[in-house]
């Protein structure tokens, strides 16, 4: 696993593993490529490898990115290829660290399954060339969608590339998961000889736990606040990023701000605050701002925890691409303060706070998001029809998880 928000999901989700019953690497990303190996032990039974190394994008070199998307058409490839290379790309350190410790867990008796996450495909290709090589169990998940839905940049060549890539890592797997209904059908569709699961985000409970007796969370989230929210104003907070990895939200962003703009009474007691990593383009459509607002630079999550807890509403934005359910909702769901999402379509997400009634979706066509109905969604009274979230803890999904692994060694 490369270590961003997908690596992140799982490692919340594993450490509630039986450690009597798994021994767990996971295989991250160490940002200094000059920096050595680093291990780290953040549960029992678990061990975080932080490992040098490009992965395929616009940081890698062309030969670099050939060799990992060669390798899930050529599974031997990685492990040919002469170490002084190797050390160009993650995917090579990944798979040198990960062969040693399969071959000493499969000589000892141990069943092994290799769990590729994505994005970045290297992930997915690792875990396909690691499951070839000891005929072992293979898991792909898939956080965003490869093919459907695709993120990156669009071209008939580029599509042919992802389909191609994914068909081989799907190929070899067990086991595909993905975060939401859309994309689980889109795979059935395609693959119907595969198993498919949902396995949503979801949110830690012990990081909810631990909320109270975080001193330093409360005193740091208490000073955002006096610096940047008057005293007694209706907060209404949106966090982390929008459009960076779907610029679909930030357009949804320049209709919210055209559209709370017509509300001239939206001055003093009330306030929009965004936290988080913004974009260009988005901060200069927040300065366009009629209304109260303020922009607070990305902070600790700890911290912003502690700030959802102090809104009176949530402000989530989607843009068009139906399978979104984004990470930060499952967060949001667990504060128990009221979501307002602004969307383009209907998605995974919006299905998910009907279900759960923990809030109120606005669609951006249509004249459904009149100023008027903005308005009275972020600053009126919530619906107060709150339903079950169990279903995404993180403890509920590893159980699913283990489930999972234990027909996929036993079959």
């Amino acid at each position: 696993m490369s270590s961003n928000v997908a690596a992140e999901r799982f490692k919340g989700l594993l450490k509630y593993l039986d450690p009597a019953k798994y021994r767990i690497f996971i295989f991250a990303r160490q940002a200094s490529s000059a920096a050595p190996l680093k291990m780290e032990s953040q549960h029992a039974g678990m061990r975080v490898i932080a490992l040098p190394g490009q992965c395929v994008g616009s940081e890698s070199s062309v030969p670099a990115s050939l060799l990992t998307m060669a390798s899930a058409f050529v599974r031997p490839l990685p492990f040919l290829v002469p170490r002084g290379f190797a050390g160009r790309t993650w995917l090579m350190q990944a798979l040198t660290e990960a062969d040693r410790l399969c071959a000493e867990r499969v000589a000892a008796g141990e069943s092994c399954v290799a769990i590729g996450t994505y994005s970045p495909i290297d992930s997915l290709i690792a875990a396909a060339s690691l499951a070839s090589r000891y005929g072992i169990g293979c898991m792909q998940d898939f956080r965003d969608g490869l093919v459907f839905e695709a993120l990156g940049k669009p071209g008939w060549l580029r599509n042919l590339v992802r389909t191609q890539i994914e068909r081989r890592v799907v190929d070899i797997s067990g086991l595909v998961t993905s975060v939401s209904g859309p994309l689980v059908e889109d795979f059935q569709r395609r693959y119907p000889d595969k198993t498919v699961k949902v396995l949503p985000n979801g949110y830690d409970p012990a990081d909810f736990e631990r909320l109270a007796g975080d001193a330093d969370g409360v005193g740091r989230a208490t000073a955002i606040m006096a610096e940047h929210v008057p005293p007694g104003a209706t907060l209404i907070g949106h966090f982390g990023r929008i459009g960076a990895s779907d610029s679909s939200a930030s357009v949804t962003l320049e209709h919210f701000i055209d559209t709370l703009n017509q509300c001239s009474d939206i001055t003093t007691g009330k306030q929009v605050m965004f936290v988080g990593e913004l974009t260009p383009s988005e901060r200069a459509s927040i300065e366009r701002a009629r209304f109260p607002v303020c922009v607070v630079p990305p902070v600790e999550r700890t911290v912003a925890l502690q700030l959802m807890k102090r809104c009176s509403k949530l402000l989530l934005l989607t843009g068009s691409r139906v399978s979104c359910a984004t990470g930060k909702l499952f967060d949001y769901l667990a504060t128990g303060v009221d979501v307002v999402c602004v969307t383009q379509v209907r998605n995974a997400a919006t299905v998910i706070l009907a279900e759960t009634g923990a809030g109120r979706t606005l669609l951006t066509g249509g004249g459904q998001t009149n100023a008027a109905t903005l308005r009275d969604a972020l600053f009126g009274p919530g619906d107060g029809a709150r339903h079950d979230i169990s279903a995404y803890s993180r403890v509920v999904q590893a159980g699913l998880l283990d489930n999972w692994i234990s027909r996929m060694v036993t079959a």
